[in-house]
């Protein structure tokens, strides 16, 4: 008896070692950015730019010789460029250099700057919903705080905040996730589920290439449903037939000794 249970709790941990994630939206409209001229976002920079500490040594000196505000700007720059190199995304993120950014969540302008931060956080962002169409954000700015002045955790930052000015919200599950709480600063790429909260946000124009992400938030690989099924199938299906074998051999066990039992009872000398 004891083996067959030790049998079922062996089937019940391969089935919860398979690999589920679930991508969280900002609020239950999922918002999104909506440009009214093409597909591209832009962001104005505040005149006010974070005081960095490792220009020096950072990728071999590259910013050694630039002013801070130059490197903000690049910063910025390559922080988009994570977002925007996700394949087929129907939007785009850029510096808008001919304004300056004010953090203000009323005028209408994406801006990005530096801020005393009365929080804990080293960034903020600050993405607001149209009252007339939920689904849509009309402002979102990004504050980063004064003291992150690490280029490594800067860009790993504003590649966070700019994740929740898109409509993501935290990641609770997927510990490789550019959305979740903390990730180490040389690993600055976005997750798997980073990936698939954000293409359905901002989905390909194609509806094929739409059934590759399920709506309920869990990335489905094959191109169809039917394929979908089979290969659900192939994952689980054995896995829920070694599950249930146990179960039916206890069933069987029981009704043999019964059935063993009563011949017995039968054929007994009196």
């Amino acid at each position: 008896m004891k083996t067959v249970f030790s049998f079922f709790f062996v089937i019940l941990f391969f089935l919860s070692s398979q690999s589920a994630e679930a991508f969280v939206f900002l609020g239950p409209h999922k918002p999104r950015l909506k440009p009214t001229d093409g597909r591209i976002v832009k962001f104005a920079l505040t005149n006010e730019a974070p005081a960095f500490v490792d220009k020096d040594e950072y990728a071999d000196g590259y910013f050694a010789q630039l002013s801070d505000s130059e490197t903000f700007e690049l910063l910025v720059a390559e922080s988009m460029r994570i977002w925007n190199e996700v394949p087929q995304l129907a939007i785009e993120l850029a510096i808008d250099s001919n304004a300056t950014g004010f953090i203000d969540p009323d005028d209408g302008v994406f801006s990005i700057g530096i801020g005393n931060l009365d929080t804990q956080a080293s960034g903020l962002a600050y993405p607001v919903e149209n009252i007339a169409d939920p689904t849509e954000i009309r402002d979102c700015d990004i504050q980063v705080a004064q003291d992150v002045v690490s280029i490594p955790s800067f860009v790993f930052v504003m590649v966070h905040e700019l994740g929740h000015c898109l409509g993501l919200g935290h990641n609770h599950s997927d510990p490789t996730a550019i959305m979740g709480y903390w990730q180490p600063a040389n690993e600055i790429a976005l997750g798997s589920d980073d990936v698939a909260g954000i293409l359905s946000l901002y989905p390909p124009a194609t509806s094929a290439q739409l059934d590759t992400f399920a709506p309920c938030g869990s990335i489905a690989q094959p191109a169809s449903r039917e394929a979908g099924s089979q290969g659900l199938w192939r994952s689980y299906g054995f896995a829920y037939f070694l599950l249930l074998l146990p179960i039916g051999m206890l069933g069987l066990r029981r009704v043999f000794m019964t059935w063993s039992c009563r011949h017995r009872r039968q054929t007994s000398v009196p």
